[in-house]
């Protein structure tokens, strides 16, 4: 299997300038959550072994996936694909809450309820904040002792080309992409 890359951060926490920055440095880069939503039978009894088959299968296509529900799929995709990396893109919990919400409609949505397990956002802030704390201190702990298959990354904080680059052992020198800036 081929060496792969897969960006496990939360929506909203640059997961978009990551794609791009990837694409400029000439991965091919899968969203994966563009291609789920319109093809999964969310009444499925076995949802969430779909769900998964439809992941490692998506990421046969790409050099690189982002977007959810990868952040839920890393030990899946760490079997299928040994010496691939992994970048876990953070930001402040209360920011990318605040982010959330201001970016995405509180309808119900499959995609979402499965993720978060709640149907909306509203009147769940403290169930959404307490499963991104989680998800990101587990992804963290499971790759402890391999730090050259995890970058965490905060690129609110100013990480960006530096950490990218000398995480895949590329070089880049043109400004790091920020699709969406000042948006939520």
């Amino acid at each position: 299997m081929s060496q792969k890359i897969f960006c496990i951060g939360f929506q909203k926490t640059g997961t978009s300038s990551l794609a791009r920055a990837l694409s400029m440095l000439g991965y091919q880069v899968g969203d994966a959550v563009k291609q789920l939503n319109a093809g999964m039978d969310w009444q499925d009894p076995a949802l969430d072994q779909r769900l998964r088959d439809f992941m490692l299968d998506f990421a046969a296509r790409f050099e690189a996936l982002q977007d959810s529900p990868c952040a839920f799929f890393y030990r899946a995709f760490d079997q299928a694909y040994p010496r691939s990396k992994f970048i876990l893109t953070l930001r402040a919990p209360e920011d990318w809450l605040e982010s959330y919400r201001r970016y995405f409609p509180d309808g119900n949505n499959p995609l979402r309820k499965w993720m978060y397990g709640v149907d909306r956002l509203a009147g769940n802030e403290a169930h959404y904040l307490a499963l991104y704390r989680r998800q990101n201190a587990e992804i963290i702990e499971y790759f402890k002792d391999r730090p050259q298959d995890l970058l965490v990354m905060d690129l609110s904080k100013g990480d960006g080309w530096h950490e990218l680059v000398d995480f895949l052992g590329k070089d880049f020198l043109k400004p790091f992409p920020h699709v969406n800036k000042g948006k939520p």
